[in-house]
């Protein structure tokens, strides 16, 4: 059994990819850009979003990266609730971990203080040891910091931690911090994607996540 599971944000514990893509196609419209931005940028959630504007935006200046960010974020700070409902089994899986003395934590490229008004929201901050969010570290997925930082809170060992993440972004953090990883498809990549990363499992629900932690690894569940 793993004694630390930590957890992305979006897309892995809250069903936010498809509100999320509404933002951006909100920037899209507003802005008057080419369709064919969103099938790009929708790929690129868990990535943050100043360096989203980076890739996106190759030709286009800094002062134009802010502004897109500023309205993106005004855009999505408004409805951060309702762009993130809970996954149906989370709860019952966040109650079985807890059970065991897990400890449970996130790693996210959101700001903390969003993903803490929505585990406030839903009653769910007790639950949680450690929530990183973007401006808590300096270096973002795939770089393994965040995983780092939450072992080293924690007092943890590497060998008894697990990422679970539904990008390819956490997965490869996973593989860079030598942790052992858990790709949900609950999120904007496909298997297909995830499994490149090379995680020990790839999964279609918190259910099986949860079945996987309290398993025990390297081994397969029934």
């Amino acid at each position: 059994m793993y004694k630390l599971a930590i957890f992305d944000f979006d897309g892995t514990l809250v069903d936010s990819a498809p509100g999320i893509i509404d933002v951006m196609r909100d920037i899209i419209v507003e802005y008057k850009l080419h369709d064919d931005i969103l099938t790009h940028w929708r790929d690129l959630i868990g990535v943050p979003l100043g360096r989203q504007m980076e890739i996106i935006f190759p030709n286009h200046t800094e002062d134009f990266w802010l502004e897109v960010a500023d309205r993106y974020r005004a855009i999505y700070d408004g409805k951060t609730i309702e762009i993130c409902p809970l996954f149906p089994d989370l709860i019952s899986m966040l109650d079985s971990l807890k059970a065991a003395g897990i400890k449970i934590t996130i790693a996210s490229s959101k700001r903390r203080p969003l993903i803490e008004v929505v585990l406030d929201h839903h009653n769910l901050a007790s639950y949680f040891e450690v929530v990183v969010g973007a401006t808590d570290i300096t270096h973002h997925k795939p770089h393994p910091e965040s995983v780092h930082h939450t072992i080293k809170l924690l007092g943890m060992d590497h060998q008894e931690s697990v990422v679970i993440g539904d990008s390819i972004y956490d997965l490869e953090m996973a593989k860079n911090a030598g942790v052992d990883a858990i790709g949900v498809t609950t999120g904007i990549h496909s298997a297909e994607i995830l499994s490149t990363a090379s995680p020990l499992y790839i999964v279609d629900s918190l259910t099986e996540v949860g079945r996987i932690i309290l398993n025990g690894r390297g081994q397969k569940t029934a």
